[in-house]
Order: structure tokens, then sequence, then C-alpha cells
């Protein structure tokens, strides 16, 4: 038996929460035996839910909701929650599974994610819980944040502006001008990860940042193999185009529908990164992905063929990654 929070065998399952070891309870709960009855079912659930919920891109029906930790007990609210609740979707089902062993993945590769896991109902429907980020966990406190929309001074008034206003490299060189390097960087790993696993919404709003006296990187969110759902990836494989005029030229020359590492090389240093530093930084993810990825999809609540299914996209797109020289 898998935890349904870091993934990893549990030998010695406890009596209140078998599910889990203490330490990842405490680690995103602040207490090792917090009650997680949530619901009875998926159907009652979803109709306990708040009406302030939020749709999902790939669908629009995916449900958000707010909830918090009081008095040891998990509850639905409608504001001021610790931890956002997401259900999967009839239509696009083990969504939560999906995303929590994506982001497992990103905390396995040193990415920053917040505490995360899965909630079981008594129907045996698995629910993905986060924890909010733009809150401190013990007070409440709000952290000033923005995401690349609001920081490019971009309307959300249209929805659709979050995938079409900029490129990636528009968005890199703003966090280069107002965080340095090191945090530029840091941007192209994460939207490089999103390509490796098939997240084809890492869109404008999907990109935030805090504002802790410095300007920094959120922490990972709303991050999952969307495409393994989609049929986007027949038109581009991320979800803003990469550079602010035209396409990387390996991708517009080999017209395979794919990205290339040199793709990502390219629209590092278009956006001001060192070449030799991009190029380190890039084949380290590619062979950290390769050696990581395939035990934490293997241990992930995922069915056993969307384990496949996600195994082989994983390993696609590694191919072409891996292809570093110039075009």
């Amino acid at each position: 038996m898998n935890c349904l929070i870091c993934l990893k065998t549990i030998a010695k399952p406890g009596k209140t929460n078998p599910h889990y070891h203490a330490k990842c309870l405490e680690h995103m709960f602040g207490d090792r035996r917090p009650r997680l009855d949530l619901a009875e079912s998926r159907g009652d659930l979803v109709t306990s839910m708040p009406r302030k919920t939020e749709g999902f891109s790939i669908s629009g029906v995916q449900m958000k909701a707010q909830v918090e930790l009081a008095d040891r007990e998990l509850r639905l609210v409608d504001n001021g929650g610790q931890f956002i609740m997401k259900p999967s979707p009839e239509e696009y089902p083990h969504v939560a599974e999906n995303e929590h062993a994506t982001l497992t993945l990103m905390a396995r590769l040193g990415f920053p994610v917040p505490p995360c896991g899965l909630i079981e109902l008594k129907d045996k429907h698995l629910v993905f819980l986060i924890r909010r980020y733009d809150r401190e966990f013990s007070t409440g406190e709000k952290r000033h944040q923005e995401d690349a929309m609001q920081a490019l001074g971009i309307s959300n008034a249209d929805s659709s502006q979050k995938y079409i206003a900029a490129s990636y490299q528009e968005v890199i060189e703003l966090i280069i001008d107002r965080a340095g390097m090191a945090v530029g960087i840091e941007l192209l790993e994460r939207i490089a990860f999103s390509y490796l696993v098939g997240n084809d919404d890492h869109h404008l709003k999907n990109i935030s940042f805090v504002h802790d006296g410095l300007v920094k990187l959120a922490p990972c969110y709303d991050v999952l193999a969307s495409s393994l759902y989609t049929n986007n990836a027949a038109e581009s494989p991320m979800a803003l185009r990469m550079l602010r005029q035209g396409e990387p030229e390996a991708y517009a020359q080999m017209g395979t529908g794919f990205y290339y590492g040199a793709d990502f090389l390219e629209l590092g240093t278009k956006a001001g990164l060192r070449a030799r530093a991009v190029t380190s930084r890039l084949m380290a993810l590619g062979r950290r992905v390769s050696d990581i990825a395939p035990e934490v999809i293997q241990a992930s609540f995922m069915p056993e063929e969307m384990k496949s299914l996600y195994q082989a996209l994983v390993d696609q797109r590694l191919k072409f990654f891996e292809v570093m020289q110039d075009f």
C-alpha cells in the first residue's frame, strides 16, 4: 500500500488513517490524526460544495472548493480555507490522481510544491487536496502574489487572453528583469517540465509570482498531464507560443509537431539567459525526469492504462528533448 500523500510504501498502516504516513499527515495538515471524512461519495461531495467554484481549462467542468481544517476535521467553506479541493470531472476521470502524481514528481525533482495529497471518499473515489500557498497556513495571513497576466498588464476581461496575449519568452524576460537570471532559468525549467509531462495548459494564469521582500516564482500548482485528455497537442504541445516572433528553429524545420531540446535552448537564450547554463540545466532536467518519472508513475493511484499512456508520453517527449544541437 502506498501513501496517498508521498506515494511511498506504508510499512505499518496506522489505525486512524491507514492510507497515510503519520509524518506525511503532519507535514500537510500539521496534525498526525486529522479526520479526513469529507463525504460519502463524489456525488454527495459535489452537491455539498459551495457555489463559488472555478472552471478548469481542459473541460470547463472541474470544480474547485476551499477546505479548512478546524478541530482536526476537514470542512468545505466559502472562503478563507487553507486548502483547495478538486474532484475529478465525470468527463475526465482520474484527473485528481494525475495531478497528484505530476506534482509529486515535481517535488521529487526539487521543484517547490505545496503539500498535497489524495483523500479517499467512502465510495473509494479519490479527490485531490493541496495546501494554498497564497496564505500562511497557521495564521491565514494573505501573501502578496500576482499572475503573469497581471504582471504584464494584460486585461483578464477575455479569458482567451491567457493563451494568446504573450509568449513564454516575454514572461521569462519579465521575471529576469524583476528577479534576476536564477529565477528566469527556474521558470524555463518549469516550462520544459510541462512539455515533458504533456501539460498543455501552462498558460499565463498558471504562472505566478509572490512578493516576500524579493520577487520569486510561486510554488508549482495546476500541473498535470492534461494532453492525455485533450487534442491540443495536434495544434501545439504547449499552451503559449514559445517566442515573441515566429517558431523556434528546430520545431519549424523538423515539422514533427514536437519541440526539441534545442527549441528550449533557443527560448532561454532569446529571453536573455546564458546558453551554457541553459544547456546544463535542461540536460540535467531531462536525465532526472527519465530516472524518477517511472517510479512515481507506477506508484501513483492512476489506473494501469493511464500509467502506461503517461509513461509513453514522457518517453516520447524525452527523445525529442534530448536533441540539443543547433539547427
